[in-house]
């Protein structure tokens, strides 16, 4: 298994110059070809509807001017991506897709190997920001989700997965194993009085059949504190550039309500983080 086919999201700022950047050198590690997005608002405001609609001139200048505005922004965000794909090397593709809602970049991400996305990102004139977990958790596959800034690149040299045995973990690994290849690094990690000290012999072979230089296991036993601020202590520990998680472990609503390892790691990021469901 590789990535032959990466999307990621672009907009000309310096958080979207980094992003690029950051799918850029994926593309290039894995010989894929990259295409870039730009989420376009085209839903009618608010304000605009029903009886607002009488004031037709006021509306046909709100909409030319806002048309222009997204315009503009797109072509900018256009611009630095194909510079920066054609001076990398990278084959690349370029499209315009709806940013109302996160349905459009769902179906973009669907058809495409990995994803790459900020945690939040609000199209230019859009009424709401598209959440990368939205994506993450309709799209059917691997998410790349980035911090605003201070990430290197490249990244996932040095990888933690955030381990729980079921089926979300390990859907979440299976969609990292591009990365095992090329990592120094991988560290199985459990917050659990359970878990095994040890590697089995399974996922020693699994880990070696994907080409991981190193695989270790790290437990943490203490299970009455906060299992996503024990990913952050132990990604510091081993010095890990990217984490492995898998999303939503339990339903939604008890994540709305409960919070959990899921919706702590997103509320506070501080490493690229590759997510699946």
């Amino acid at each position: 298994m590789s990535y032959r086919t990466i999307l990621v999201q672009t907009e000309d700022s310096t958080p979207g110059r980094m992003q690029v950047k950051a799918a850029i050198s994926l593309a290039q590690r894995f010989n894929a070809s990259l295409s870039g997005v730009y989420l376009k608002a085209e839903q009618i405001p608010a304000m605009f509807i029903g009886d607002a609609f009488s004031a037709v001139t006021l509306a046909e200048s709100f909409f030319k001017e806002r048309e222009e505005l997204i315009s503009n922004a797109s072509a900018r965000a256009r611009a630095m991506f194909e510079a920066a794909a054609a001076q990398a090397g990278v084959r690349h593709g370029w499209g315009e897709i709806n940013g109302d809602s996160e349905a459009a970049l769902i179906h973009a991400a669907r058809r495409h190997d990995l994803s790459v996305l900020r945690r939040e990102v609000q199209p230019v004139a859009g009424a709401a920001p598209i959440l990368a977990s939205e994506v993450a958790m309709g799209s059917g596959g691997p998410v790349i989700i980035l911090p605003e800034a201070g990430y290197k690149i490249p990244f996932g040299e040095n990888i933690l997965v955030g381990w729980k045995e079921g089926r979300e973990a390990a859907r979440a690994l299976h969609d990292a194993t591009p990365f095992l290849g090329t990592a120094q690094s991988v560290t199985l990690f459990s917050v659990s009085h359970e878990a095994p000290e040890v590697m089995d012999d399974f996922s020693r072979a699994f880990f070696e059949a994907h080409g991981a230089r190193s695989a270790n296991v790290a437990i943490d036993r203490d299970e009455d504190q906060s299992a996503g601020d024990a990913i952050r202590r132990r990604s510091g520990i081993v010095g890990a550039d990217m984490l492995v998680l898998g999303l939503y472990g339990h339903s939604r609503l008890q994540e709305l309500f409960l919070g959990g390892v899921s919706r702590n790691m997103l509320s506070d990021l501080n490493l690229p983080m590759l997510v699946s469901h």
